[in-house]
């Protein structure tokens, strides 16, 4: 089986469990497979992060409460607080710097940092809902 294809969310439950299985817990010695179903999760929900955006986030900070409700009922953490330079939820943004981390020591790849394949499935997926 394509390792990349099992990276890649199959929807969007499936996106929000694999992040919220990551949220809150030491990510330094999480291992990468899971490292990266997180990751690629966070593409497939946020279509408007970057990866290149991750590591600088910026010292302000928003509470608006712009996102889908359907996530807000879930865990509103994903939606707001989040750094108004980056964009990134404040609750997700040390997945970024460990993504960055990993990056920066080699133990993650460029082609892993930047899961085009999985933002573009998550916004194939909401293109057909």
């Amino acid at each position: 089986m394509n390792t990349t294809l099992t990276l890649i969310p199959s929807n969007e439950r499936d996106a929000l469990d694999r992040l919220l299985s990551a949220v809150d817990k030491p990510l330094d010695d999480m291992p990468h497979e899971q490292f990266m179903k997180a990751w690629n999760a966070v593409f497939y929900l946020y279509q408007g992060l970057h990866p290149d955006d991750s590591a600088d986030h910026g010292e302000e900070i928003s509470h608006d409460q712009d996102g889908p409700e359907r996530i807000q009922l879930i865990e509103p953490r994903l939606i707001a607080p989040f750094h108004v330079k980056s964009g990134w939820p404040v609750l997700i943004a040390p997945i970024a710097l460990e993504a960055n981390r990993r990056l920066a020591y080699g133990l993650m790849t460029e082609d892993e940092f930047y899961p085009s394949d999985a933002q573009c499935a998550g916004i194939d997926a909401r293109m057909k809902a």
